[in-house]
């Protein structure tokens, strides 16, 4: 790794781990990938190297290589102190179980049935919105972002673990909302990186509760703001599961069809082996709100931002769904997924922004990285394989692999939903990109993929092609800036930690026929 090429150390002890996760970092990801190509080798923490990946060939070693390359040890630690052990917090024969018994509720089959549950939430989010429009001939300025939260949280409640947390159209304040909301922001801001690696050193200091003394007295806000947002999810998590599972044992929840329920039936009829402890399965359950909620949300708003400075995209999606809804209000699973321009501005927009911009990985073993592609070494010798060291903490780039030019071609970094509609280049078809969804890296791969996009593109559909059913939008005065983190996020500005996105929207005849039919309880 020494000749591997990388920029210079921008802090003793931090090396450049401010510089590639800093709220505005993005122009620093796009500088190292035109100057060093596909594998950069990082200064990281307390003096260790970093591997920053987009090369192919090696992105697939490190993705279907679970054995070798799993998430690192502070990572897993850090979300098993959060949220428990579910999927994100647990490896190997425990990673394979737990999977196993959720991959079902992922399916096509299943998807199908909770279609219904989604467009009940998606009604009330139109009649919400519908209602703060002083005449519907006005346009008025929104917080899309807020919008879009509330409804994933609730979509993901009702889909999920068949609770409601948000009855959309009345505004309650909810501490479980708000902890969820942060979560995600707070974990994976700049100065947790540094406390978040050390946590598997901290876990030897003794027994728990001192742990968490010492977290509750730290000097460091973010961590004693960490300990108030686990502990509020925990709390309604543990309630919820516990009604949940004692529904189940009485025989009054043998119908619903969310994922909670669907997963606790299945572990009651699972041989002993195979079945999981109640942690596991309450670890699942946070873990799964967690993972559903701002990437989801924090996707829509983006397209809808997107469809608001290309109005002519707007309009043609607008005409697409309005031509599919003749004769219905609702479009099934199957008409959905039978709009082509609707899934090319998804897929476009979950290409060239993907939620998570990066993800981490970790050598357990000394390893040797194949490259699809020799780089320069920093002798001016080129370089077929990287030797990798157990232990070296390895970047994936998302960002960088959707974006990468030798395979999208020169207007990669543009927002084309058409691109999705005409053959895809032919690098692109051939590179085998070790990702699960739709040639490109957003959801990851392997093991390691995500579980639930099925489930996210389906609530996408659902809730955008009702958006656009219903309303217009357009761009505010109001400034909108994204910040990079574990999933990327919007404020008012780049000092601004308040998440919030504002669009101008008017709404149209079909909203106003939404909320007459939800008053006459239709």
């Amino acid at each position: 790794m020494d000749d591997v090429p990388g920029p210079s150390r921008a802090s003793f002890l931090l090396g450049n781990a401010l510089q590639i996760s800093g709220r505005q970092s993005w122009e620093f990801h796009a500088a190292i990938a035109r100057k060093y190509g596909s594998v950069i080798k990082l200064h990281w923490l307390f003096g260790t190297e970093a591997l920053y990946v987009f090369d192919l060939l090696a992105l697939s070693h490190i993705i279907k290589n679970q054995e070798k390359f799993d998430q690192p040890s502070w990572y897993v630690e850090t979300h098993n102190m959060m949220l428990g052990p579910g999927l994100l917090s647990v490896t190997g024969d425990t990673h394979r179980k737990q999977r196993k018994m959720l991959t079902p509720v992922f399916s096509a089959k299943h998807l199908r049935t909770v279609v219904p549950i989604f467009y009940q939430v998606t009604d009330k989010l139109i009649q919400a919105i519908s209602n703060r429009v002083p005449t519907h001939s006005e346009s008025t300025d929104i917080d899309v972002l807020a919008w879009m939260s509330r409804a994933a949280l609730e979509l993901i409640g009702q889909g999920g673990i068949g609770y409601s947390f948000d009855p959309l159209i009345e505004d309650i304040s909810d501490a479980y909302a708000d902890a969820a909301k942060y979560f995600v922001v707070t974990a994976t801001s700049p100065e947790m990186i540094p406390l978040r690696q050390m946590a598997p050193f901290l876990k030897h200091l003794g027994p728990s509760w001192l742990l968490r003394w010492v977290m509750e007295k730290s000097p460091v806000r973010l961590v004693r703001r960490m300990v108030q947002i686990t502990d509020v999810l925990h709390e309604r998590s543990l309630e919820i599961f516990r009604a949940k599972r004692a529904a189940i044992e009485a025989g009054d929840d043998s119908d619903s069809k969310d994922i909670l329920s669907i997963m606790l039936r299945a572990n009651m009829a699972a041989s002993g082996e195979d079945q999981l402890p109640e942690d596991q399965l309450l670890g699942q359950m946070s873990t799964i709100i967690f993972a559903a909620m701002d990437t989801t949300s924090n996707a829509m708003a983006r397209t809808l931002q997107l469809l608001a400075e290309h109005p002519q995209v707007q309009t043609k999606l607008r005409r697409e769904i309005a031509d599919a809804k003749v004769g219905s209000n609702h479009l099934d699973y199957d008409q959905l997924h039978a709009l082509p321009y609707l899934d090319a501005v998804c897929r476009e927009t979950l290409r060239l922004h993907p939620v998570a911009p990066m993800i981490f990985r970790q050598a357990f073993e000394d390893t040797v990285l194949p490259l699809s592609h020799p780089i320069r070494a920093t002798d001016g010798t080129l370089l077929r394989e990287i030797a990798v060291p157990r232990g070296t903490n390895i970047l994936v780039s998302i960002l960088a692999c959707n974006r990468d030019k030798a395979l999208w071609g020169a207007d990669a970094d543009e927002w084309k939903p058409e691109r999705w509609l005409a053959p895809l280049p032919a690098e692109v078809e051939s590179a085998a990109i070790p990702g699960v969804y739709s040639n490109m890296m957003t959801f990851s791969g392997g093991a390691r993929g995500c579980i639930g996009f099925t489930f996210s593109q389906l609530e996408m559909k659902v809730v955008l092609s009702e958006m656009l059913a219903n309303f217009t939008f357009e761009l505010s005065e109001r400034p909108a800036v994204w910040n990079l983190a574990g999933v990327s996020y919007p404020t008012a500005s780049t000092e601004s930690t308040k998440q919030e996105l504002w669009l101008k929207y008017t709404v149209s005849g079909g909203a106003i026929m939404s909320v007459v039919s939800l008053s006459n309880g239709n």
